[in-house]
């Protein structure tokens, strides 16, 4: 009841860019390991990035159920995107991934993907 045989291309893509920002929180924390964070710190970047993973896996086998988290994973990531661009004076990293986000964020809610999830 919770897979569909048919993904829009609007979902897979975006499942794509959740599945992409996953990747990149795993690389974030072996670069936190590395340089020597506590688990504390790197631990909890550790499960925030494999939930992504898995939303991102999730969403791409057809689990409507995934989309739900995919889309709170994109407002958190807009909401530390735009910190990023204005209060933090970092444009150069914020604005990316503010832009990134939006698009994921975009395909997530579009009229396919509302209408996939609601089937």
């Amino acid at each position: 009841m919770s897979a569909g045989p048919m993904v829009p291309r609007p979902v897979r893509l975006a499942a794509l860019g959740v599945l992409a920002e996953g990747v990149v929180g795993v690389v974030v924390v072996v670069v936190m390991v590395v340089a020597g964070l506590t688990f504390s710190v790197w631990g909890f970047v550790a499960l925030l990035a494999v939930a992504v993973v898995v939303a991102g896996v999730a969403l791409l086998l057809g689990r409507r159920g995934a989309r739900g988290p995919s889309v709170v994973a994109q407002l958190l990531a807009i909401g530390c995107a735009f910190y990023a661009a204005v209060p933090s004076g970092r444009p150069d990293w914020g604005v990316p991934v503010l832009v990134f986000a939006a698009a994921v964020l975009a395909g997530l809610v579009s009229r396919p993907a509302r209408e996939w999830a609601g089937q």
